[in-house]
């Protein structure tokens, strides 16, 4: 799944209506996909049985 700037703004005014510049909804996606990949990495260290608070405690493993 890849997020796009037009994800983003659908998604924002589907249900979010915030207001959002046209450089920042430029550079969301990059961020979003950044974290949904980090995410991903995470997924086999960080199961669903543990508390999301580990979940930067798990990042900073990986990166490690």
């Amino acid at each position: 799944m890849t997020i796009t700037e037009r994800t983003v703004k659908a998604i924002n005014e589907e249900s979010q209506e915030i207001p959002i510049s046209r450089e920042r909804t430029a550079e969301l996606p990059v961020e979003l996909n950044q974290l949904h990949d980090a995410a991903l990495a995470a997924r086999p260290q960080h199961d669903v049985d543990r508390d999301p608070a580990d979940f930067l405690r798990v990042l900073h493993a990986l990166k490690g």
